[in-house]
């Protein structure tokens, strides 16, 4: 039995095509087919390996449909946001390597340069394929030869994605400059989470207007058949057909924008976008081609949801994404709970996420609050901005968002509320290595870019009781901007009010002694300080007694504290889970200048480079951050001193 819907049988044999030349040898009638094993080929892959299903599931007939009518490399791919690029891979000699995406040595699970010329940009983030797309059409144009053929520029743009400030600003450059290209907007209603703002609900009423249109064209088609009638009837209809026009093509939206609209067209009806791909005229101005597409099509449970089968590890096709009964939570959803108890307390406590509403933990106060709840869509600088205000007005908010998107409204973050000192409680997710989504959501920038700022007040989670408790905490702060980071890890749930209740004197400026020692002080950050007791641990086998302190502050630093327990010591280890250029390491050798310390410093954490993707566990080794490669490490650098 197929475990994909509509599965149809044939007698071609798919399995060989992986590359674009391959697929073109294929008739035009076998593509469905095609599209229904491959369908059933990624779902069984994804399946085995982990990795996002949904929005791959639902852009297979588009994939395919390129690459039967254009020609990669040539003609130019953008992929926006590179999630939805898996069938991408297998039809350009990836297939055989689909089992190890997003694993450590492994595919990425987005586009990747190094890994094919199909690949034209590393892509995690949305918005950026217009902008791209401008760039390669105008320098094709700058550098054609005489008579030589121009490539076809084509940005693969979610509808979710097109709402981003940086797409609009694309569209409003491109389509003033005439720039020429065919923007596909991929529409499925959706971003990870449910898509919101005037322009998921303008996509909403062009497909649904256009629905309605055909269904007044059989009754428009009957009545004109007769005499007289007929005649009035289809003058009614010529005007009918250009008011539908009107609101429905490029007298609208995208038109002001300057694109020429088509569509909307049935995204999984692949002979359908076939002939209108290779039906279009040569490509000379700005031209946005609308396809509606389903998330998580023809599977049935990824289909009903979505949401959760966005982003999944391995699971039986036949069962489905298993929800376990006492199963550790994600930071994330301790953020969740513990949000939705102290809005129980705290009435003008708001939350702000740009469209992460379920991977942030935030559905439990959406829920319970929802006029307190506040999804931007993908808009980080629109939602870092508004937070600001709301601040201003009186208000508590907390600015949910992963490290690598805060990233997006920096600008923001410095012009809005830091230097206005607006107390905004930004609450970081996904800060440190993040494992298998890789190099472009990697948050080893935050401490850096932040403690770089005037007024803020930056901290850091060890684990779901710590964070927990610096949530209770930021509520009651109203001094300027705080600011809380935390990594992807799990943690066993517990009762969040018992540990609110016990918050009263809890003080997270001051650094924690979690454990003494006489040779080293090891100054540990956030998650890492599990890993610097157990190298403490390690390091009692050889006779080298290590201090461990979480500091928890990283800005301000709780210096009195540290140079209390710097007397005596060696050697000074900080640890974290961030970059070395502007971390805790550079962060605490500016102390040691200050006040004029000598002391041998050993900095650890990940280095200037870009760190690829793979399970955590396996990266920290990679970079020498395990808790026995820590220990090592110290007991090397002690032992030079020793010899001095």
């Amino acid at each position: 039995m197929s475990l994909v819907a509509g599965a149809a049988t044939t007698t071609v044999d798919f399995t060989s095509i992986d590359s674009p030349q391959k697929l073109k040898a294929l008739a035009l009638s076998e593509l469905p087919a095609f599209c229904e094993y491959l369908r059933g080929f990624l779902l069984e892959s994804v399946a085995a390996s982990g990795g996002h299903l949904s929005s791959n599931l639902g852009s297979i007939e588009l994939t395919v449909a390129l690459h039967y009518v254009f020609n990669s490399p040539f003609d130019r791919f953008l992929w926006d946001v590179g999630h939805q690029c898996y069938a991408h891979k297998v039809l350009t000699g990836r297939k055989k390597e689909i089992s190890t995406i997003r694993k450590t040595g492994g595919l990425s699970g987005f586009p990747k340069r190094s890994e094919s010329e199909h690949d034209l940009y590393n892509t995690g983030h949305a918005g950026t394929a217009i902008s791209q797309a401008m760039g390669e059409s105008i320098a094709a144009r700058m550098q054609q030869k005489h008579g030589a053929a121009l490539p076809t520029v084509i940005p693969i743009v979610g509808d979710a994605s097109i709402v981003t400030g940086m797409a609009f600003e694309a569209m409003n450059h491109a389509g003033y400059a005439r720039t020429p290209m065919l923007a596909i907007l991929n529409d499925n209603e959706m971003s990870i989470s449910k898509n919101v703002g005037a322009l998921s609900y303008h996509l909403t009423q062009l497909i649904n207007t256009r629905f309605y249109k055909k269904s007044k064209s059989g009754f428009i088609n009957l009545v004109s058949k007769i005499p007289l009638i007929g005649r009035v009837i289809n003058r009614i209809a010529k005007r009918f057909r250009m008011t539908m026009k009107s609101l429905a093509t490029d007298h609208q939206f995208f038109g002001e924008l300057g694109f020429r609209y088509l569509g909307p067209i049935d995204g999984h009806d692949v002979m359908r976008i076939v002939s209108v791909l290779a039906h279009l005229p040569p490509v000379e101005e700005p031209i946005l081609l609308h396809v509606v597409t389903r998330k998580g099509q023809g599977y049935a449970l990824a289909e009903k949801d979505p949401i959760a089968y966005h982003g999944v590890g391995v699971f039986d096709t036949k069962i489905g994404i298993e929800k376990k009964v006492d199963a550790p939570w994600g930071l994330s959803k301790f953020v969740g709970e513990t949000l939705t108890e102290l809005g129980k307390k705290h009435e003008t406590l708001v939350v702000i996420t740009p469209a992460m509403k379920e991977g942030s933990g935030l559905v439990p106060f959406a829920t319970v609050y929802p006029s307190r709840f506040f999804d931007t869509g993908i808009a980080e600088q629109h939602a870092t901005a508004f937070a600001g205000s709301l601040a201003s007005a009186g208000l508590k908010p907390f600015l949910c968002i992963y490290s690598t998107f805060l990233q997006r409204g920096y600008d923001q973050l410095v012009q809005d509320i830091t230097l206005m000192n607006l107390p905004v409680r930004l609450v970081i997710d996904r800060a440190g290595c993040v494992g298998q989504d890789g190099e472009t959501h990697q948050g080893f920038y935050d401490i850096a870019f932040m403690a770089a700022l005037p007024n803020i007040t930056l901290l850091s989670a060890r684990d779901a009781h710590e964070l927990v408790r610096i949530l209770g905490f930021m509520t009651t702060w109203d001094r300027g901007p705080i600011a809380v980071r935390f990594p992807k890890k799990e943690f066993a749930p517990f009762a969040i009010p018992n540990v609110l209740k016990s918050n009263a004197k809890y003080n997270p400026l001051q650094a924690e002694i979690l454990a003494s020692g006489k040779d080293v002080l090891i100054l540990s950050e956030g998650v890492f300080a599990a890993h610097a007791l157990a190298a403490r641990t390690e390091l009692a086998k050889h006779k080298i007694s290590a201090a461990v302190i979480d500091v928890r502050a990283l800005k301000p630093l709780p210096e009195k504290q540290i140079l209390r327990a710097l007397v005596g010591k060696k050697l000074v280890v900080t640890l974290e889970n961030h970059g070395l250029v502007g971390g805790l390491g550079d962060l605490t050798a500016r102390c040691l200048v200050a006040h004029d310390i000598a002391m041998k410093h050993l900095s650890l954490g990940y280095p200037d480079a870009v760190v690829p993707h793979g399970s955590i566990a396996a990266i920290e080794e990679l970079y020498g951050l395990a808790p026995l490669q820590i220990a090592a490490r110290i007991k090397k650098e002690f032992a030079h001193l020793r010899r001095r």
